[in-house]
C-alpha cells in the first residue's frame, strides 16, 4: 500500500483528492492548519500542521511516498505580502523536505501565472506574467523553486489547472450562485463572448494521481482544464435558464467595471480582486494535448455539468454554506459592498 501525503488537505482539492486516493487503495494523511469538518471516511489520517513549521513538515512528509501539495492562500483571500509567506516559503518546506525524504511531489500551482495576451490557447510554453506582485507571482515563485530541486533530483510534477468547480466549491461562486437562487442581476464583465475554461475537481484529482505515478510526468510541467467549454456567456447563461429563477446577465464594459471595483477592492469593501476584474472579460483556455497524451488522461466533465451540479449543491447546502464566512473555496465571502448593489438589482 503506497502512503500519501496532503498538505491543505482540509480544503476543497485536498478532500476530494483524499477520497480518490482511498478508493484506490492508498493509506492517505492530510497536514492542514484546519481540522477535518467534512464528513470523509475515517481513514484518513490528520496532522494539524502549518506548512510554514519546517520541522512539522519534515516530520509528516517522512515515510511517505507521494506529497501532493495543495495548500495555498488564494485570490480571494486579499492576502497581501502573505502571499509570499504560504505560497512560496510553504512550497519551500514542502519541497525540501521531499527532496531530503526522498517523496515524490505533485505541485499544485495556478493558471494565473500566465501571461492572457500572449494567445489562446495556453500551452506550457506560454509566456509567464511580468506582474511581480501577488498572488499570481507567488505561485510562480514557487514554481520556479520546485523546478530548480528537480535539478537536484527532487522527482515531481507541477500541475497548473484551470478554474476548479465541482460540488462543495464556494469562494467566488458562492456569489454566483446566491445572487442566482434570489434571481437577482448576474453581472459580467466584458461581453461574454470570451471563451473560459474550467476543470472538475473530480478530473483534476485523477490527473493528479496518474501525474503521481507515471515516470514520464517527473520534471515535467502540465496544464489541467476540460476540453468541453463554451463562452462564459454562453456558459452563464444557460446556467440561469436551468434555475429558473428570472436572473438575467447584464454586461458591464471593462474599463467601467476597473475603475470602481479597484477603488472598492483597495477600501476593502469587496470580495472581488484585481486578478478576477482583470482576467474576467478575456480569453482563458489551455491546449491540454501534453496532459491527454502523456497521462493517457481525458476529462470527463463539461462547464456546463460543473456549474449545474455545484449549483445544485449550493441550493441543498444554501443555509448553512452562506453562514459560513472565510476567503478559502470551502466559505462564502463577505459580501460588504456587493450587499447593497444585490438589493438595488
Amino acid at each position: 500500500m503506497k502512503s500519501a501525503l496532503i498538505t491543505g488537505g482540509s480544503g476543497f482539492l485536498g478532500l476530494n483528492l483524499s477520497i480518490k486516493l482511498l478508493e484506490k487503495g492508498f493509506e492517505v494523511t492530510i497536514l492542514d492548519i484546519n481540522e477535518i469538518t467534512d464528513d470523509i471516511p475515517e481513514k484518513v489520517n490528520y496532522i494539524k500542521g502549518d506548512i510554514l513549521d519546517a520541522k512539522k513538515v519534515s516530520s509528516a512528509i517522512k515515510g511517505m511516498d507521494i506529497v501532493f501539495h495543495t495548500a495555498a492562500l488564494v485570490p480571494i483571500s486579499a492576502a497581501g505580502k502573505r502571499f509570499f509567506e504560504v505560497n512560496v516559503e510553504g512550497t519551500k518546506n514542502v519541497a525540501d523536505a521531499c527532496l531530503e525524504h526522498g517523496a515524490r511531489l505533485v505541485h499544485i500551482s495556478s493558471s494565473s501565472v500566465y501571461d492572457l495576451d500572449s494567445g489562446m490557447p495556453l500551452t506550457e510554453n506560454s509566456p509567464i506574467k511580468k506582474t511581480k506582485e501577488g498572488y499570481e507571482y507567488s505561485k510562480y515563485l514557487a514554481d520556479e523553486y520546485v523546478q530548480s530541486l528537480m535539478e537536484k533530483g527532487l522527482e515531481a510534477t507541477i500541475i497548473r489547472p484551470r478554474v476548479i468547480l465541482g460540488p462543495g466549491r464556494l469562494g467566488i461562486f458562492q456569489i454566483l450562485f446566491e445572487w442566482l437562487s434570489e434571481g437577482k442581476k448576474i453581472f459580467i464583465i466584458g461581453n461574454g463572448k470570451n471563451k473560459f475554461q474550467m476543470i472538475s475537481v473530480s478530473d483534476l484529482c485523477d490527473a493528479c494521481i496518474i501525474s503521481s505515478e507515471n515516470n514520464e510526468a517527473l520534471g515535467e510541467i502540465i496544464n489541467i482544464g476540460t476540453s468541453n467549454f463554451r463562452t462564459l456567456g454562453e456558459d452563464l447563461q444557460e446556467l440561469i435558464n436551468y434555475a429558473k429563477t428570472g436572473s438575467k446577465i447584464v454586461k458591464v464594459h471593462p474599463f467601467i467595471a476597473r475603475i470602481p471595483l479597484s477603488i472598492l477592492f483597495n477600501l476593502k469593501l469587496s470580495p472581488i480582486v484585481p486578478f478576477h476584474y482583470k482576467t474576467m472579460y478575456k480569453e482563458f483556455y489551455f491546449d491540454i494535448s501534453k496532459a491527454k497524451k502523456m497521462l493517457n488522461w481525458e476529462p470527463k466533465d463539461s462547464n456546463i455539468k460543473m456549474l449545474k451540479e455545484s449549483y445544485e449543491w449550493y441550493i441543498k447546502h444554501k443555509k448553512t454554506v452562506d453562514s459560513n464566512k472565510g476567503t478559502t473555496h470551502k466559505s462564502s465571502p463577505r459580501q460588504k459592498l456587493l450587499c447593497l448593489i444585490k438589493k438595488l438589482s
